[in-house]
């Protein structure tokens, strides 16, 4: 591990998605391929069902390492059901990493999952997933439909609710009651959820919302993130009665072959 973070390891111990920039890029979007199978109509909203492709964009190393952390936020003993992912800074990988884990996560047929964008400024859950982004959080947060009537669902458990139309509006309610009740109808309809946040040195809104969920997953960014901005994002959250699930070193690249770098 990069020396930097060798402190936040004795403090939130975690397995890490490691590979190199191309394989885990949090400043490009690549899309996964999805295949439209059925237009739903329902209270004045058009949801598309789409088919999710097989193989998802991680080399076999990465695939490893995200199984192994999925496994260790939610499939263990103590797993959590709802999750909050943030970067420490922006473009380190993080919207990447939530897709791909609950992607592995509704493969494991564990049961339903839901990916929700509460980055409302720069949203890109839609965009990694191939999808529709005209509704979603924001605007549920102005209604009183019930929250499965902005939900964009996909085969195999996975479920989306996007920033939507209505994101730069509802910035601002994200500590609002009408928020905490959408996440309480979002934990009753789903079996796991997972939250994409601002960068947590760019917003307190990460913090807001992982309060009120079971914990949350730091995403640094390998010989690119500072040392002393992850420590206090960190401490940030400690201070905001976050329960730390631990940090993910995204990025990480093997200058020596993996083999050899094992047995250091």
């Amino acid at each position: 591990m990069n020396k930097i973070f060798e402190g936040l390891d004795t403090v939130v111990p975690m397995s890490r998605p490691n590979g190199d920039r191309s394989v885990m890029n949090g400043d490009s979007v690549h899309p996964v391929g999805r295949n439209a199978a059925q237009t739903i109509t329902a209270d004045g909203k058009t949801r598309t069902m789409v088919i999710p492709s097989l193989a998802l964009e991680m080399t076999p190393e990465a695939r490893q390492e995200l199984t192994r952390l999925t496994h260790t936020l939610f499939l263990g003993s103590g797993g959590s059901r709802v999750v909050v992912f943030s970067g420490v800074e922006a473009g380190a990988g993080c919207s990447w990493t939530l897709v791909r884990v609950a992607e592995l996560l509704a493969n494991a047929d564990a049961g339903t999952v839901c990916v929700v964008d509460a980055n409302l400024g720069a949203p890109k859950l839609h965009t990694y997933l191939g999808a529709s982004n005209r509704f979603g959080l924001s605007d549920a947060l102005a209604s009183s439909r019930p929250i499965c009537d902005y939900v964009q669902q996909f085969s195999g458990g996975l479920h989306l609710l996007g920033s939507g139309s209505m994101a730069a509006r509802a910035e601002s309610m994200l500590g609002s009651s009408a928020f905490r009740l959408r996440m309480d109808e979002l934990r009753a309809s789903f079996d796991f959820v997972l939250f994409d946040t601002p960068p947590l040195a760019a917003s307190y809104d990460a913090l807001v919302v992982a309060s009120r969920s079971d914990g949350l997953a730091m995403v640094v960014e390998a010989n690119t993130t500072n040392r002393d901005t992850a420590f206090k994002a960190a401490k940030d959250a400690t201070l905001a009665n976050v329960r730390m699930l631990g940090v993910v070193l995204n990025k990480r690249t093997y200058p020596i072959p993996d083999t050899l770098y094992r047995k250091l």
